[in-house]
């Protein structure tokens, strides 16, 4: 007699005398862990076989592979999602934690007379309105430590404070270089060109 037919067995044993504590509990302990493989299963072959483009939550995900430039953006993206809590109040630069990698731009982050800390000092900050990607100028995937994307950046912010009010708009080229660190892309550091 095989699992399946010993469970329609017991089914039919419950339902025309009920079961006991006991039967309960070990069809508890049986079928739970079988549920969970089961959906695990499931969901490791619904994921192998969707063959869309990576989200930022998968691109955080995936270890040791080369950088996509959909997931180059996506950083750049949740870079540009965590600026307002580091150019501004509660001037978090630790919120860069999961997008700026121990490089250049995160040690400026940090520094004690960096911008962050000038910001804070002086109770300045940004205001971001926008900041979109037009254009991929280019894209290098073939440096291996340091993969980095060119992007041509339309961008609006404000810098306020007492005494300043001072709105910015301009459309620029972007470089950002990327280093792999957690098992994740992050910006290792970026510069206007």
């Amino acid at each position: 007699m095989n699992l399946h037919q010993r469970m329609i067995k017991v089914s039919k044993t419950m339902a025309s005398r009920g079961f006991s504590n006991q039967t309960a509990l070990f069809l508890i302990a049986i079928g739970y862990p079988l549920g969970l493989i089961g959906l695990a299963i499931i969901y490791s072959s619904v994921v192998q076989n969707t063959g869309g483009s990576p989200t930022v939550s998968q691109a955080k995900i995936v270890p040791n592979e080369q950088i996509t430039e959909q997931t180059a953006r996506s950083v750049i993206e949740e870079w540009w999602g965590v600026r307002s809590r580091i150019f501004a109040s509660p001037y978090d630069a630790a919120a860069a934690s999961d997008s700026v990698a121990a490089g250049p731009l995160w040690s400026d982050l940090n520094k004690v007379d960096g911008p962050v800390a000038w910001l804070k000092n002086n109770n300045q900050n940004y205001t971001y309105q926008e900041t979109t990607i037009k254009q991929v100028v280019s894209f290098d995937s073939q440096h291996v430590t340091n993969p980095s994307i060119v992007v041509r950046v339309k961008y609006q912010d404000i810098l306020s404070g007492p005494g300043i009010y001072r709105p910015s708009s301009n459309t620029a080229n972007f470089k950002y270089i990327f280093a792999e660190e957690g098992g994740r892309w992050k910006i290792w550091n970026y510069e206007k060109v």
